[in-house]
């Protein structure tokens, strides 16, 4: 069994099970890459143990543990070709020369690459394709992979192919995803925030229970909206409502995600007047910014359909059960 399992004072013991795909996301700072490295054995921890099935590895080097830990960036000279990353890559696996060239011919044309070009002429897009290549024929049973698809548009898809390949392959991913649309590809999320994990379980239950501003923020786009309870009545910059029972007295937040808003039909009473100050479309759908008194950014997400401009005046509405509250 190859189960990753961390443990320490400060993140209490992390297990990562054989075969499955674990993101690590939370604020800046809050001790992701750490968490990798030390996992890698670039770092040691200050207390506790690193294990890898039932043996205590923390005192191994990298080198000695039966990982790959790898960035965005490729570790191998800037005038190697993409045929020496690939060729370096299939000679540590000791495979035999025919082998070795149908492997590095097959991940070559998956990958879209042209093996005689030099590492450095290359897009960042297609440095990442050669190092998921090299990944690939690599074939490791524990990936630890911090921000591999950097500078990649989403566009490209190469996060779905990505983690697909290496489900089948088995391996057991450790990652630090370099943007939120990654976090459909995997099996569980894990919030750091100040080095401390402070909620963990599938990407769907932490976006929509978040547990903390950190976690909500690290799943996907939100608004914190500052809110005071007193009694049963919440009060807000975007209005107020009741709520029953309250989960606490005084100064807290509320944390929206921009689908919670709807548009208020012609003559329908609404909840809140909203400007556009920004729009983007993307998915099918308007991603808008407003802004509401004392310059707080609100996030928005509306159909396709409309017609959005700078400035456009819209009345929303919205339904304040699904919003996650948290005091101060």
């Amino acid at each position: 069994m190859l189960d990753v399992s961390l443990t320490d004072a400060g993140l209490g013991t992390v297990t990562f099970p054989r075969s499955t795909h674990t993101a690590i996301v939370g604020p800046g700072g809050s001790g992701k890459s750490t968490l990798l490295q030390i996992i890698a054995g670039d770092r040691k921890p200050q207390s506790g143990e690193v294990r890898i099935g039932s043996r205590d590895v923390t005192s191994l080097k990298r080198a000695r543990r039966p990982l790959l830990y790898t960035t965005s960036a490729i570790d191998a000279p800037s005038r190697w070709s993409v045929r020496h990353l690939l060729v370096a890559a299939a000679r540590q696996r000791t495979i035999d020369r025919e082998d070795r060239q149908h492997e590095i011919e097959m991940a070559s044309t998956k990958w879209k690459l042209l093996l005689d070009r030099r590492l450095d002429t290359l897009s960042s897009t297609e440095r990442t394709r050669a190092n998921l290549a090299r990944i690939e024929i690599l074939k490791p049973a524990i990936l630890i992979a911090d921000r591999v698809l950097e500078g990649v548009s989403p566009s490209e898809n190469l996060a779905d192919e990505f983690y697909r390949t290496l489900r089948v392959m088995g391996t057991t991913v450790i990652t630090v995803p370099s943007s939120i649309a990654e976090l459909g590809a995997v099996d569980r999320v894990i919030v750091l925030d100040g080095g401390r994990v402070v909620q963990e379980g599938m990407p769907s239950e932490v976006y929509g229970n978040p547990h903390s501003e950190a976690a909500a923020a690290a799943t996907g786009d939100v608004s914190v909206v500052p809110v005071t309870i007193r009694g049963n009545v919440v009060e807000s910059i975007i209005g107020s409502w009741e709520i029953d029972p309250a989960p606490f007295q005084g100064d807290g937040i509320a944390l929206i995600r921009p689908d919670e808003f709807s548009v208020a039909a012609p003559g329908e009473e609404s909840d809140l007047i909203f400007s556009v100050e920004e729009a983007s479309f993307y998915g099918g759908a308007w991603h808008v910014v407003g802004v509401l008194s004392g310059a707080f950014l609100l996030r928005v997400t509306l159909p396709g359909s409309l017609a959005i401009h700078k400035g456009k005046l819209m009345a929303l509405l919205y339904d304040p059960a699904r919003f996650t509250l948290l005091p101060a």
